[in-house]
């Protein structure tokens, strides 16, 4: 019958993100519709070629628009957890004290140099 789902069984994706590769086979499987669509309608090939290109301009752009608009909103989200949370910056590690191997040559070579 019916099973339980819990937040282990979803999908790698969030709600509301968007797939590349699903949009693509969508967008390609509409384009053809279109195609055949005009075609069938016009009997004309160069006339169902220029519909089916500028149907995948408006795809484009729809999918340009949404893709902003989701980056609009995590940036939305960020923004309003860092307005919640006030806490001091982040102790970044000194130029030499980021890599152990170059810290311990550097101790090696200039002992009075490095503490």
């Amino acid at each position: 019958m019916g099973e339980i789902a819990d937040d282990r069984m979803r999908s790698r994706r969030s709600v509301g993100q968007m797939y590349f590769p699903q949009f693509l086979v969508g967008m390609t499987a509409t384009l053809l519709v279109v195609l055949g669509w005009t075609y069938a309608s016009t009997g004309s090939v160069w006339e169902s070629l220029g519909w089916t290109f500028l149907a995948g301009v408006a795809l484009q752009a729809g999918y340009f628009v949404a893709v902003l608009w989701l980056v609009h909103g995590e940036t939305r989200v960020t923004d309003e957890a860092k307005a919640g949370t006030t806490s001091a910056p982040a102790e970044l590690p000194g130029p030499f004290e980021r890599d152990g191997i170059i810290h311990a040559l550097l101790a090696r070579l200039f002992p009075t140099l490095m503490p």
